[in-house]
C-alpha cells in the first residue's frame, strides 16, 4: 500500500511539473506575440503588404514583355489569288494563279540584341523603382512604430496624470476632514481628477488608433500586437552633416536617374541600328491552271527611308537623356536643400528631447515633490499643486513629442540618403 501511494504521489508531482513547464511556455509565447519589434514589423511588410505583392507581379510582367519584344520578327505566312473572276479567258477559275509563300525578316545591326539590352536596362530601372517604393515602405513602417511608441508614452504619461489628480481628491478629502481647508477644494479636485480621466481615454483610442494603422501595412485590419517594444527615448547617435551629404550619391532617387539614363542609352544605339535597314526575304508556290501546272516563286524587299527615321529616333533619344540628365542635376539640389533643413531641425529636436527630459523634468519633479508634501503640511495651496502637478505633466509630453520629433526627421534623412532603418533598443525608458 505504501509503496502504491508512493508511486501515486510521484506521478503527480511529474503531472503537475509537465503542466507548469507547459503554462511557463505559453506565458512565454503570449508575451512574445504580444511584443512587437521594429525589425518585426518591416519584416511583416516586406512579406505581406499588397505593395510588395504588386512589385513582384510587375516585374514578372516587365520580364516577360521585354523577352517578347527582343524576339525576332515572327514568319509571315501569305496566300495570294489572281486571274479569277473576271470576264472571257479569265471568268471563273480557268486562269487562277494561286500563289503560297513564307516571308521571313532578316535583321542586320544585331537589332535583336540591342532590344534585349533595352530591355535590360528597363528592368534595372524598374528594380530601382522597386528598391525605392520598398525603402518608402520601411520609412512608413517606422514612422507608425514610432508613432505607436509615441501614444503609449502619452498613455502612460495620463495615467500618471490621473493617479496624481486622484492624490490630490484625496489630500484635499482629508484636509476637509481635520477642518484645514474649504470644501470647495475637494470640488474642485474632482473636476481636475474627471478632466485627467477623460484625456487618457483619449489617449486610449490615439494608441488603438495608431496599432491599426501600422498593422494595416501587412494586411491585419486588428492588430496581432500588444504593444510596441523600443525605447524613444533612445536617441541613438548623430552624424555630422557632411557624412549624411557625402551619402547623397546613393540616395534611391539618384538611382532611378541613373538606371534611366542607361535606357536611354540603350535606346541611342537601337536607334543608330535602325540605320540598317532589315531586308525580306519570300519563296513560295504558285498554281498555275491556265497550265494545269505549279512553279516556284522568290523575291526580297528592302525598307527605304530607314536612316532618315533612325536619326529622328537617335536624336529624340538624346534629348530625352539630357532631359534626365537636367531633372537629376535638379533633383541633386532639391535633396541637398532638405537634407540640411531635416539637419538642423534634427539638432533642435535631439536638444529639447534631451534638455526636457534630463534637466527639466528632475527639477520639475523635486517641486511637484515638494508641493505635495507642503499642501498636506499646509504651506501650499491646492491651485499650487495643480500647477505643479499641470507643468510636470505637459513636461513629460513636451519631452515625448520631442523624442518622436528626432526619429521622425532621422527617418526622412535615412530615406534621402537611402540608408537601411535600424532597430529601436528593447530596453524600456525610465
Amino acid at each position: 500500500m505504501k509503496i502504491r501511494s508512493s508511486r501515486a504521489w510521484r506521478a503527480r508531482v511529474l503531472l503537475l511539473g509537465v503542466m507548469m513547464t507547459t503554462a511557463t511556455n505559453a506565458a512565454n509565447a503570449a508575451d512574445q506575440r504580444e511584443s512587437l519589434t521594429l525589425a518585426r514589423a518591416i519584416e511583416l511588410a516586406n512579406s505581406r503588404s499588397p505593395s510588395v505583392t504588386a512589385l513582384g507581379a510587375e516585374t514578372q510582367a516587365a520580364t516577360h514583355r521585354n523577352e517578347a519584344e527582343a524576339l525576332p520578327p515572327n514568319l509571315l505566312l501569305e496566300s495570294e489569288f489572281e486571274n479569277f473572276g473576271g470576264t472571257g479567258q479569265t471568268s471563273g477559275g480557268r486562269a487562277l494563279e494561286a500563289t503560297v509563300r513564307v516571308t521571313k525578316v532578316f535583321e542586320l545591326g544585331d537589332k535583336a540584341a540591342l532590344r534585349r539590352g533595352v530591355g535590360s536596362a528597363e528592368l534595372e530601372r524598374l528594380a530601382a523603382d522597386q528598391r525605392t517604393r520598398q525603402l518608402d515602405l520601411a520609412a512608413e513602417v517606422t514612422r507608425r512604430f514610432v508613432h505607436v511608441l509615441s501614444d503609449q508614452e502619452m498613455l502612460t504619461t495620463a495615467e500618471r496624470a490621473t493617479e496624481l489628480a486622484r492624490q490630490a481628491r484625496d489630500a484635499a478629502r482629508q484636509r476637509v476632514t481635520i477642518g484645514a481647508s474649504s470644501p470647495a477644494a475637494v470640488g474642485r479636485a474632482e473636476i481636475a481628477l474627471a478632466r485627467t480621466e477623460i484625456e487618457q481615454e483619449h489617449a486610449e483610442h490615439e494608441l488603438a488608433t495608431s496599432r491599426v494603422k501600422l498593422a494595416v501595412l501587412w494586411g491585419e485590419q486588428t492588430p496581432s500586437f500588444a504593444k510596441a517594444d523600443g525605447n524613444l527615448f533612445e536617441l541613438g547617435a548623430q552624424e555630422p552633416f557632411e557624412t549624411y551629404q557625402a551619402r547623397l550619391d546613393g540616395s534611391p532617387d539618384l538611382a532611378r536617374f541613373t538606371s534611366q539614363l542607361r535606357t536611354e542609352d540603350a535606346r541611342v544605339r537601337l536607334a543608330q541600328a535602325q540605320r540598317s535597314p532589315d531586308i525580306s526575304v519570300s519563296a513560295g508556290v504558285r498554281r498555275l491552271e491556265t497550265f494545269d501546272d505549279q512553279a516556284l516563286v522568290a523575291g526580297f524587299s528592302i525598307p527605304l527611308g530607314t536612316r532618315r527615321r533612325a536619326d529622328h529616333q537617335e536624336r529624340a533619344a538624346r534629348a530625352h537623356r539630357t532631359v534626365i540628365e537636367s531633372e537629376r542635376e535638379a533633383r541633386r539640389l532639391e535633396l541637398h536643400a532638405t537634407l540640411f533643413d531635416l539637419y538642423q531641425e534634427l539638432l533642435h529636436a535631439r536638444t529639447e528631447a534631451q534638455s526636457l527630459r534630463e534637466k527639466v523634468r528632475p527639477q520639475a519633479e523635486a517641486m511637484m515633490k515638494t508641493t505635495s508634501e507642503g499642501y498636506r503640511a499646509g504651506r501650499f495651496s491646492l491651485l499650487e499643486l495643480a500647477d505643479a502637478q499641470i507643468q510636470l505633466i505637459e513636461l513629460e509630453r513636451e519631452a515625448i513629442r520631442a523624442a518622436a520629433q528626432f526619429h521622425t526627421l532621422m527617418i526622412d534623412i535615412k530615406r534621402v540618403t537611402g540608408e537601411p532603418i535600424t532597430a529601436f533598443s528593447s530596453r524600456s525608458a525610465p
